[in-house]
């Protein structure tokens, strides 16, 4: 596969939330941030940073960088600093340039920048829990995957050319390649557990619209009616009224509203639980079964996709980070 600018604005977004372009843009922004913001910020240089911003130079996507900026050991200047290591100002802007070169601007320059940050933040932190794992990518490894790109492309030439027009150098492409093995290394390692069997809960529910009906549905509950035909007469959720309220089996990490899976993992099968309140309304639950048992296929890629996106936010959660740029 030829590692293209989904791959250098962050694989592992592109390939978990399966989209690109302005999509993953605007689904990075939600990570990043364009304003300058610090968590459990950490200083990595001496130098004075409180200058006054000044008008960003064109190949920084509008964003203000300051007259001054740290720099790092061979006197590069930072843009950010992830548990203390440094993101260099010019991979920012040469993430920028490929945007631009692409077209992705339009009226999206503020995701687009929150997009570019969040996604060096990402990949930093990606590399350092490879690291911490033992994880190592080969030259022999990067070479086999860029020969592949190179006969894809129908020869040295035409690559050369490829990539010139992507804004490519032959390093930054390598760099590239080897942020990507890493990503899908440390993927297969977050997600192996769904290879085997894993915890499961199959429930069934009813949703309301208010507290009062909710209560009243329970203590018909309590009196014996039978919770099918109550689903029926009541719940709201259309995918499940008619047949009882079954949720089926799921994991942890499938239902959306955490509340929700807390409780159906807490309780004994058959204890009538609620109401649970969520964005959708008011929940009664009822767990019928727990099991540890496979993943079915058809919900292994979702699952997959959740399980690295919780890792991910885990390490954003308990990183020291700090932006020396904002909008």
């Amino acid at each position: 596969m030829m590692y293209g600018l989904e791959y250098a604005l962050g694989l592992q977004t592109a390939f978990f939330r399966l989209i690109t372009g302005a999509a993953l843009m605007l689904a990075l922004a939600a990570c990043g941030g364009g304003e300058s913001t610090t968590n459990n910020a950490t200083d990595i240089s001496s130098q004075d940073v409180s200058a006054q911003a000044t008008t960003a130079p064109a190949d920084s996507g509008g964003m203000t960088i300051p007259a001054a900026l740290p720099t790092d050991a061979n006197g590069n200047p930072l843009i950010a600093s992830v548990n203390g290591e440094g993101i260099l100002l010019r991979d920012y802007e040469r993430l920028i340039n490929r945007y631009e070169q692409q077209q992705f601007l339009g009226d999206q320059v503020a995701a687009m920048q929150a997009a570019v940050m969040g996604t060096l933040v990402e990949q930093k932190l990606i590399n350092q829990a490879a690291a911490a794992a033992g994880v190592v990518i080969t030259d022999a490894e990067i070479d086999a995957e860029i020969a592949s790109n190179i006969e894809m492309a129908g020869g040295d030439v035409a690559w050369t050319q490829w990539l010139q027009e992507n804004l490519y150098t032959v390093e930054e492409y390598r760099g590239i390649v080897r942020d990507t093995l890493t990503t899908l290394r440390m993927r297969d390692q977050v997600t192996a557990p769904l290879n085997g069997d894993v915890d499961q809960v199959r429930a069934r529910h009813i949703l309301l619209a208010d507290e009062a009906t909710a209560l009243v549905v329970i203590g018909r509950l309590q009196a014996g009616d039978d919770f099918a035909a109550l689903a029926a007469e009541y719940s709201l959720d259309m995918t499940t009224n008619t047949n009882g309220g079954d949720l089926g089996w799921f994991t942890r990490e499938e239902l959306l509203e955490q509340s929700l899976a807390d409780l159906a993992f807490s309780v004994d099968p058959g204890t009538i639980v609620g109401p649970v309140q969520t964005m959708l309304g008011y929940h009664v639950l009822q767990p019928l079964e727990r099991a540890t048992r496979p993943v079915p296929d058809e919900k292994r890629a979702l699952l997959a996709q959740t399980y690295f996106d919780n890792w991910l936010q885990s390490l954003v959660a308990d990183a020291e980070i700090e932006f020396y740029i904002g909008s």
